[in-house]
């Protein structure tokens, strides 16, 4: 995979949730492509958009700022944003920025215990 990659996997068949697995890096040069495909998956009030990061190797300013955007999407659609799969290095980096005070946030996969799913 290229150093910029980002691949990006929609799965609808989690009960409750709509999870959107992010590959890669979410950077300058991918952004882009994941607010495109954060806008196309069709909010419903009350089910939440899941955002895997267990498998995001790299997340720049760029990419914190697009999650920021698809947390406020997300409530101006009647639903939430929760993260999951937060690693060390993505997690010391929302709670440099304050972001972690804003977003909704697991260290664990969807799924597992205190996931939220």
């Amino acid at each position: 995979m290229p150093e910029h990659a980002l691949v990006l996997t929609v799965d609808h068949g989690h009960p409750g949730a709509v999870v959107l697995r992010l590959t890669g890096a979410l950077d300058h040069l991918t952004a882009d492509r994941f607010r495109r495909a954060v806008e196309e998956i069709p909010p419903r009030a009350g089910v939440p958009l899941v955002l895997d990061m267990s498998l995001l190797v790299f997340c720049d300013s760029v990419g914190i700022t697009e999650l920021v955007l698809a947390h406020r999407r997300a409530l101006a659609a009647g639903t939430s944003l929760r993260l999951v799969g937060v690693g060390r290095e993505l997690g010391h980096l929302l709670e440099l920025t304050g972001v972690d005070r804003v977003l909704t946030t697991r260290e664990g996969p969807y799924g597992a215990p205190g996931s939220g799913g």
